[in-house]
């Protein structure tokens, strides 16, 4: 029998733990502070670490009964992706306030899917909610400033303060579904939400979402997405991912170069949040347009 599942969670579950308990202490005794360079290192780390699990994305469609006619050219599909990507990008030029909203709202969906197995839709939602609202308790000083940093507008500092008025009731959602996941035997997955909750209400807000990003839901989506496709090791997967992740650096960088004249570190944040949400857009429409195609078709292909 096959244990490289198990051993993948022992090693990430211990990673996990360290990295959270280690960081927490160095920031509360001074030695990690939360600065300019700070914030740009993390968002670096988002990228480099987090983007390879997205990686999969037109494969799994590609491998799926979603992708119908003319998407199931695999030059159709990355015509659509990248015309998805586009008008994400163009949303951040035209409203960029919008677009931040936007990104939040499919951050939401997108992280909910990594606590499905609570068992409640609803719950899975109000953890992914109190993951990006946890930072507005501790850190409501340089979140907003996060925000309007973003998004160039002062205006998006309210964003703050709408998600500091549903961040205790959503940290109470999040508990109740992290005791869900112990109840059900999902233990591993449980101290992977509690992990992230502690990292996202102690630390700056950019380098606790970069430790769950990196160590929780990358490393979660990834395996399971290798293992949608049947792929095991890099000999397998590394003819999927690794020229897909460097197109997607690829985007990051174009979009950092497109910058309009921030200092270098504001650059970084900017591009490499711009970049995740260039590319989680496609990710989350794609699937709903594929599927909105197979319901048009003719009932003679059923």
């Amino acid at each position: 029998m096959d244990h490289s599942p198990t051993r993948f969670d022992d090693w990430r579950i211990a990673s996990l733990l360290l990295a959270t308990i280690g960081i927490i202490c160095l920031y509360q005794f001074g030695l990690v502070v939360d600065t300019a360079a700070m914030t740009a290192l993390s968002s670096a780390a988002l990228l480099i670490v987090g983007m390879p699990h997205g990686s999969f994305d037109l494969a799994l469609l590609q491998n799926g009964s979603s992708a119908q006619g003319i998407f199931r050219s695999r030059v159709a599909l990355i015509s659509l992706y990248l015309a998805c990507a586009a008008a994400m990008y163009l949303l951040w030029r035209v409203a960029p306030v919008a677009a931040l909203t936007a990104f939040i709202l499919m951050s939401v969906i997108h992280f909910a899917e990594d606590w499905d197995e609570c068992g409640s839709s609803f719950i899975a939602a109000g953890m992914a909610l109190a993951l990006l609202s946890a930072p507005s308790l501790l850190h409501g000083d340089s979140l907003g400033p996060l925000f309007t940093t973003l998004s160039g507008q002062a205006s998006a500092a309210v964003l703050a303060d709408c998600l500091l008025l549903v961040a205790p009731t959503m940290l109470l959602l999040a508990m109740v579904g992290v005791a869900m996941l112990w109840r059900i035997g999902r233990r591993k997955l449980a101290l992977s939400a509690a992990c992230a909750l502690m990292a996202m209400l102690v630390l700056p807000p950019v380098l606790g979402f970069a430790l769950f990003f990196c160590l929780v839901h990358s490393p979660i989506q990834f395996r399971a997405h290798a293992a949608a496709l049947g792929l095991r090791g890099i000999s397998q997967w590394g003819g999927i991912v690794i020229p897909l992740t460097l197109g997607g650096l690829g985007i990051a960088v174009a979009i950092f170069a497109l910058g309009s004249g921030q200092s270098l570190t504001d650059s970084i944040f900017v591009s490499s949040f711009m970049a995740l949400s260039v590319l989680t857009a496609p990710h989350m429409a794609v699937p709903v347009i594929l599927r909105m195609a197979q319901g048009r078709q003719p009932s003679a292909n059923l």
